[in-house]
C-alpha cells in the first residue's frame, strides 16, 4: 500500500499511526509542498484536491484521512475499527466530530499561525479569536468524555487516532490545553503508544 505523504501534517500522521497499529506496511512517498508535487496533473489524478494524504492500495485509490481510517481497519476488524455495528457508529460519530468541529478550527490556526508568517503574509486575528472561541466549545465535549472514560469511545480505536492528531498540534499553535487535564492524560497515553512513536520517526 502506498501512502503519499507530508511529514508536518497531522492528517498523514493519522494513517501512519493506524497502519503502525495494524501492522500494515506502507511505501511512503514524500510530497514536496515547496516546489508544488501536490498540484502536478498525475497527482491531482489520484486526490483531485491536491491535498495530502492518498493511498493506493493496487488500484484502488482513496483520500479523505477518515475514510483511508475506516479502509485500514476494516481490513483488521477488531480493537481500533470494532465489529459490533453500535460500536461502529460511536468511532464513526467521533471522526465526524473530529472532522466537521475540531478540524476546521485547528486548521485555521495552522494558516495564521504557521503557514502566513512563513510567507510574510499578514495575520488575522479576529479569524484566530473566532477559532480559539470555538475550540474552547468543543474542545470542553472532549474533556467532558474524558473525564469518564480512559479513550473517546472507552476503548482506543480509529475516534482516539484522528482527534488526538488533531489537540496535539495545540502547543504548536499557541492553544493552550492547561484547562483540559484530562485530555493532555489522554495525548501523554497515546504519544507513548508505539504506534504514535513509530509515526513520528
Amino acid at each position: 500500500m502506498k501512502l503519499y505523504d507530508l511529514t508536518v501534517s497531522p492528517n498523514a500522521r493519522r494513517v501512519r499511526v493506524c497502519a503502525a497499529e495494524l501492522a500494515m506496511p506502507l511505501d511512503r512517498v514524500a510530497l514536496d509542498f515547496a516546489k508544488g508535487e501536490q498540484r502536478t496533473p498525475a497527482y491531482l489524478a489520484l486526490n483531485p484536491m491536491g491535498k495530502i494524504p492518498t493511498i493506493t492500495d493496487g488500484d484502488f485509490v482513496l483520500w479523505e484521512s477518515a475514510a483511508i481510517l475506516c479502509h485500514l481497519g476494516a481490513q483488521r476488524p477488531g480493537s481500533i475499527w470494532p465489529t459490533e455495528p453500535q460500536a461502529q457508529a460511536q468511532v464513526l460519530q467521533w471522526l465526524f466530530f473530529t472532522s466537521c468541529h475540531l478540524d476546521p478550527y485547528f486548521t485555521t490556526l495552522v494558516v495564521e499561525r504557521f503557514i502566513k508568517p512563513r510567507r510574510n503574509l499578514p495575520g488575522d486575528e479576529a479569524r484566530v479569536a473566532h477559532a480559539k472561541e470555538q475550540l474552547a466549545r468543543f474542545l470542553d465535549v472532549v474533556e467532558q468524555q474524558l473525564a469518564k472514560h480512559e479513550f473517546l469511545t472507552g476503548h482506543y480505536s480509529l475516534a482516539d487516532i484522528a482527534a488526538g492528531c488533531t489537540i496535539d498540534l495545540a502547543p504548536s499553535l499557541e492553544l493552550p490545553l492547561a484547562q483540559y487535564p484530562h485530555t493532555r492524560g489522554w495525548l501523554e497515553r497515546l504519544k507513548a503508544r508505539p504506534s504514535w512513536r513509530d509515526a513520528a520517526a
